[in-house]
């Protein structure tokens, strides 16, 4: 089911988004922020990648401009739980679309299709605590901090700290219901 705001569309995945995704995957000013880890990974690699995703947990998007179908990024609802109800949340944008409001307004598209249709129960998420962005979009959307894991992710040469966020769908209708 695509989702669709004012400004983007989010849609399936396409062969033709993989060069947008191999410049985020290769890209040095993203990698700096996620918390996995990548390796410099070629357009055969991606597209061979894309030819071979399978169904598995997770509900994977495009980010596109809902005026010219532009593609601005990615976001994924992962680790889909149906038993618990929960799930995570990623999301990443190319450079020239960060600051605009693409990643609030797909957040938000993403959190009702979440808890309205999907009706899982609880969104979390884990970012750098240096990725001060992320963190802000986040919060914009109600996620609260509930921990940090102390020293998780090696990157950039150091161990840093995973911070912990949640989304729970009670919260979410009663912030709604305001």
């Amino acid at each position: 089911m695509n989702l669709i705001g004012k400004k983007v569309l989010l849609r399936e995945l396409r062969e033709s988004d993989m060069p947008v995704f191999n410049n985020l995957m290769n890209s040095s000013d993203v990698e700096q922020f996620v918390v996995g880890w990548s390796k410099p990974v070629t357009m055969a690699e991606q597209v061979s990648w894309f030819q071979n995703l399978k169904n598995d947990d997770s509900i994977r998007y495009t980010i596109s401009n809902i005026e010219d179908n532009e593609v601005l990024g990615t976001l994924i609802i992962s680790k889909i739980d149906w038993k618990n109800r929960c799930c995570g949340l990623d999301i990443k944008l190319t450079s020239n679309s960060r600051g605009k409001g693409i990643g609030n307004e797909s957040i938000g598209l993403a959190i009702d299709y979440i808890f309205n249709e999907l009706g899982l129960n609880r969104i979390g998420v884990s970012i750098l605590d240096s990725n001060i962005p992320s963190q802000k979009l986040f919060k914009k959307n109600g996620f609260i901090e509930e921990g940090k894991m102390r020293k998780a992710i090696f990157k950039n040469g150091k161990y840093n700290n995973l911070l912990i966020f949640s989304l729970l769908k009670e919260d979410f209708l009663n912030e709604r219901n305001r």
